[in-house]
Order: structure tokens, then C-alpha cells, then sequence
């Protein structure tokens, strides 16, 4: 487990709270002032600063938000029974693709060219997919990774829907995670971890 895993995973509901949604929310307020001082002085710079600058912070968001699910998922699949355990290969796959696409759709932005934004929506459209698989992947694991037992989608709806609206979920979510990381790192057995 590597330096960045392992702080996502024992990081407090309130320090996610702050990285994912305070940060990123700042950085947009600063991105709005900053073009609107601009476009007092150079109004022909306007859009192109602000695609840009909504970009990269856009993009450290997605990062973050990333980061944190990749972490969430190869922590909780490595819990997981055995039996249990589902594959981590389209689910590696559905944390990279949106990373690298990202990047793609900040250009094309950029390109203002209605044929091209065209183009990329079907590409835009399995990186939504590949973001809800994750969902998916984290909030199953999750449940498994507590009960040991198979789950279907009634069982985990719950933490798929909370890791789905983050602003709120990461105060329930985070706390179930730094429980399981607790028991994994002093041995004892996960299985019941949600029922502290």
C-alpha cells in the first residue's frame, strides 16, 4: 500500500470534506474573481483564461476524487473473501479512463469547435459510465468487505448512492473506511466493522 492509499484511507470524514469539496469549491470562487478582474481589463482573453483556469481546477478535483475511489477500491478488495473478491481489472480501467479523458474534453473545450465536441460525447459518455462502475465497485466491496457475505444491489445501494453525492456521503463513508483500516492494520477480523 502506497503513501497516497494509505492517507485516504485513515484521512477523517472532515479532512475529505475539506480536500474534495472546500478546495475545489475555493478554487472555482478564485477562478470567478480572477476572470471577472480580467475581463474589466482584457475582455478578449476572458473565455480562453477561464477554460483553462476551470480546467486545472476541474482536473485537481477529478484527481483528488480519483485518487480517493482507487484507494477506497483496492483497500476494500484486498478485504474482501477470497470467494467474494471481484476482478480489480475493468475497475483500474474505470479509475484511468476519466483521468486521461478529462484532459481530452479540457481540449476540445478549448477548440470551440461544435464538430468536435460532437465527436468526443460518445467518449464523454463511457467515462460517465466508467465513473458510476466505480461507484459500483466501491460500494459493493464496502458491504462485502463488512458482512463476508455476497450482496446484491439493495445491499449496497445505500453506500452507492452517499459515495455518489460526496458532499454528504464522505461523512458516513469515511468513518465505515478508517474502522476497516483500523481492524486490517491490527489483524483482528473485519467482517462486523460496520456495527461499531
Amino acid at each position: 500500500m502506497n503513501a497516497i492509499t494509505s492517507l485516504f484511507l485513515r484521512a477523517k470524514h472532515w479532512q475529505l470534506f475539506l480536500l474534495l469539496i472546500c478546495v475545489p469549491f475555493f478554487g472555482q470562487v478564485a477562478c470567478v474573481t480572477y476572470l471577472l478582474l480580467v475581463a474589466q481589463r482584457r475582455p478578449e482573453h476572458f473565455v480562453r483564461a477561464g477554460g483553462w483556469l476551470f480546467g486545472i481546477v476541474f482536473a485537481l478535483y477529478i484527481f483528488c476524487n480519483l485518487s480517493w475511489l482507487w484507494s477506497l477500491g483496492s483497500f476494500l478488495n484486498s478485504v474482501v473473501p477470497r470467494p467474494l473478491k471481484p476482478r480489480m481489472g475493468f475497475f483500474r480501467f474505470a479509475m484511468i479512463y476519466p483521468t486521461v479523458y478529462v484532459f481530452a474534453f479540457i481540449a476540445v473545450l478549448q477548440i470551440q469547435n461544435l464538430t468536435a465536441f460532437a465527436l468526443i460525447m460518445p467518449f464523454h459518455f463511457f467515462a460517465m459510465f466508467c465513473m458510476f462502475y466505480s461507484l459500483y465497485f466501491v460500494s459493493k466491496n464496502l458491504v462485502m468487505a463488512e458482512s463476508s457475505k455476497s450482496v446484491s444491489f439493495d445491499g449496497y445501494a445505500g453506500p452507492f448512492f452517499l459515495i455518489w453525492f460526496l458532499p454528504l456521503g464522505i461523512w458516513f463513508i469515511q468513518p465505515r473506511i478508517n474502522r476497516i483500516y483500523a481492524l486490517k492494520r491490527s489483524g483482528e477480523p473485519v467482517t462486523g466493522a460496520n456495527a461499531g
